[in-house]
């Protein structure tokens, strides 16, 4: 259940200049594993997820009194851990065409954007991404092959799946033949809640808080 609400319309806002609460202090990696323990010392591990979940903590932890409004307003928005919202992630927020591969065993009319993690490296990993950023923000470069393809004219792109169709658009298009290979440049959100449903904060002096840390999860 999605919001139309980007967090960092909030951040960005001038009320959080004064001490830096824009930028997150630190970024986790979750790797989800089941680990069952048995009595004689042994363990069975099972692998939950093929790629980590992201955690982050955001800098609010001083805030003056219009940050402090602004926070409370984003948590009555979200209704704290209820409801999920986007993220634009200062340093993962876009996909670069290598990064971006997909090649047609033929007959699709659409493509899933995706982004490959540390390509090259050899324990590299592929998401999917479903939230665009729409084209009046960064309008995406797809390509079929080296052939420029353009939104509107040769397919359609839903910001909110990351789905491209190929016969929607307004030339004569249908599906791909096989070995065709999709690649495609755009810039993306991250889907994220927050990590709980209780908001503190101290009144350290008169007119500045401390918050309590404000951690965002990542929802796959």
């Amino acid at each position: 259940m999605s919001i139309a609400l980007v967090i960092n319309d909030f951040v960005n806002d001038a009320c959080f200049t004064g001490f830096d609460e824009a930028t997150p202090l630190q970024k986790d990696f979750q790797f989800v594993t089941d680990v069952v323990g048995y009595d004689s010392g042994k363990e069975q591990r099972g692998q939950v997820m093929v790629q980590p979940k992201r955690v982050w903590h955001i800098n609010w932890e001083v805030i003056d009194l219009a940050g402090r409004n602004k926070l409370i307003e984003l948590y009555q928005r979200a209704r704290g851990r209820y409801q999920d919202f986007l993220l634009q992630d200062r340093w993962d927020y876009a996909c670069a065409l290598t990064e971006c591969i997909v090649t047609a065993v033929g007959g699709e009319e659409t493509t899933q954007l995706v982004k490959a993690y540390y390509v090259g490296e050899t324990e590299t990993w592929t998401e999917t991404k479903s939230k665009i950023m729409p084209s009046t923000i960064f309008a995406p470069i797809v390509k079929i092959g080296a052939v420029v393809k353009t939104e509107g004219t040769h397919f359609t792109l839903d910001d909110s799946t990351g789905i491209i169709d190929w016969t929607g658009g307004t030339a004569p298009n249908g599906a791909l033949g096989a070995g065709e290979v999709v690649t495609a440049q755009y810039q993306f959100y991250f889907k994220v809640r927050f990590a709980d449903d209780v908001h503190q904060d101290v009144m350290t002096r008169t007119g500045i808080w401390t918050s309590a840390p404000t951690m965002l999860q990542e929802v796959i």
